[in-house]
């Protein structure tokens, strides 16, 4: 069994009860996050997340929505103890934004280090990020202000497949990248460039062949329920709107 908590759904703009995108995926021996924002530590642990089993942060792009929570994740898996390696994987320009920031901070005189690894994704279509036991993780380049990667993430114990678009307008790299997806969760933040609307995820729901939408990154103050009402009219198949702590296992 694999399971994808959604740990944030709200667009660059959070309120109390949506925080930043992010979301942590499971399997029975490994975690890994997928972006970083809000407070880390405590939303892993509120929704269950065994710290020891997180080994890894994929970053998607290196917006301050995405990556702002980094340097809380690393310190406090510090404070809880973490000697094992924690490996960060993003484009060239992620990876040196996060160092970057990482060394202002002074990182590496920090007390009780732990190992970290970068690895670079390739903007190729298709890239493999992590093929590990329980996971294949691939990604894409997508439409964006910035550069910026879809996943696709493949469960070996059960075959299910979700897809994340990230930030990014309708790409058909990503459409390729999301074909027969069981659940597509794909931005939602409205007509501007390098997003997409409603009607433009629903769209391409329909064209990779999802058999669920799940929008998400979508603005806290639209009309939610006309968001998801143009969606499910495009689409034609079940739409979710993401909320904090919602689980899909696939």
């Amino acid at each position: 069994m694999a399971k994808l908590t959604i740990l944030g759904s709200a667009a660059a703009v959070p309120d109390m009860d949506h925080e930043n995108v992010y979301m942590v995926l499971e399997g029975k021996k490994s975690a890994l996050l997928i972006d970083c924002a809000g407070s880390p530590l405590a939303r892993l642990r509120a929704a269950g997340v065994d710290l020891d089993k997180l080994g890894s942060l994929i970053v998607t792009h290196h917006h301050p929505d995405h990556i702002y929570g980094v340097p809380s994740l690393l310190l406090g898996l510090r404070m809880h103890g973490r000697r094992a390696l924690f490996d960060i994987f993003g484009t060239r320009e992620n990876l040196a934004v996060i160092w970057g920031i990482m060394d202002l901070l002074g990182w590496q005189k920090w007390p009780n280090p732990f190992p970290t690894g970068r690895h670079e994704v390739k903007m190729t279509e298709g890239a493999l990020v992590i093929d590990s036991d329980e996971f294949e993780v691939r990604a894409t380049p997508t439409e964006h202000s910035l550069p910026s990667i879809g996943l696709r993430i493949v469960s070996k114990a059960t075959g299910g497949v979700v897809a994340y678009s990230s930030d990014t307008s309708p790409c058909d790299a990503f459409v390729r990248l999301a074909q027969g997806a069981d659940i597509l969760i794909h931005e939602s933040t409205g007509d501007y460039v390098g997003h997409s609307t409603g009607t433009q995820a629903g769209a391409v729901a329909g064209h990779c062949g999802a058999r669920k939408l799940v929008l998400i990154h979508y603005p806290i103050d639209a009309d939610l329920k006309a968001l998801r009402w143009e969606a499910e009219k495009e689409f034609g198949g079940p739409v979710d709107l993401a909320e904090d702590f919602a689980v899909y296992v696939f």
